[in-house]
């Protein structure tokens, strides 16, 4: 069904999000619509929208760039601390979050940061996490976005096929971690607010005529 599905104008909206998915951004001959959602995502990178990718929508957005995505040599799942790139203090969009906080990862895929990106922010587990395009093109590979709650109904559905080893915790040692939501959710809003206000400085810098 998603073959037929109508993607919007790009006059339409200035911010695109991307969210996650089971699937790898490699499978088009399973899923073929990826191919038409890594196109619309190259679209609206070259009308200068804003583009935020999480999970599979980070790796959608590598690919739609140019970055191969394939499978790493293991999962990454659980909470993980990440570690901001001191190469990235500058970033604006990275003003007011922590060089160090611990996000969750739900993911077995992994990325080449695209040509002309630059990488923000790295896991033990999986070396590109977060990276930043052309100053408004952001791909995020853990999960900011999740709830406690939102957490548990994806556990329910997780296929734990090899046990839990390396970087895959169990899954009570990964919901009610209340302490990692706050720092996850602290990223995300500040990230978010850095975006809206970077959106509005431009737009207030653009010539009307």
């Amino acid at each position: 069904m998603y073959e037929k599905c109508n993607f919007p104008s790009l006059d339409e909206f200035d911010f695109l999000i991307i969210l996650g998915g089971h699937m790898g951004a490699y499978e088009k001959e399973t899923y073929s619509w990826l191919s038409l959602v890594k196109q619309f995502i190259k679209e609206a990178v070259n009308h200068n929208k804003y583009v935020l990718g999480i999970c599979l929508g980070a790796q959608l957005i590598a690919n739609a760039l140019g970055g191969k995505v394939y499978p790493h040599t293991h999962k990454e799942v659980g909470w993980w601390p990440i570690e901001i790139n001191k190469d990235a203090s500058n970033v604006q969009i990275l003003s007011g979050i922590a060089d160090k906080f611990t996000a969750l990862q739900f993911h077995g895929d992994t990325f080449d940061i695209p040509k002309d990106a630059v990488l923000l922010g790295s896991s033990k587990g999986c070396e590109n996490q977060l990276f930043i395009y052309d100053d408004r093109v952001i791909g995020i590979q853990f999960h900011p976005e999740l709830t406690n709650e939102l957490i548990e109904k994806a556990l329910k559905t997780y296929e734990y096929s090899k046990g839990f080893k390396g970087f895959m915790q169990k899954p009570e040692d990964i919901i009610n971690q209340f302490t990692f939501l706050d720092q996850s959710t602290d990223m995300w809003f500040t990230l978010l607010d850095n975006i809206q206000n970077k959106f509005k400085e431009n737009i207030e810098n653009t010539p009307l005529c």
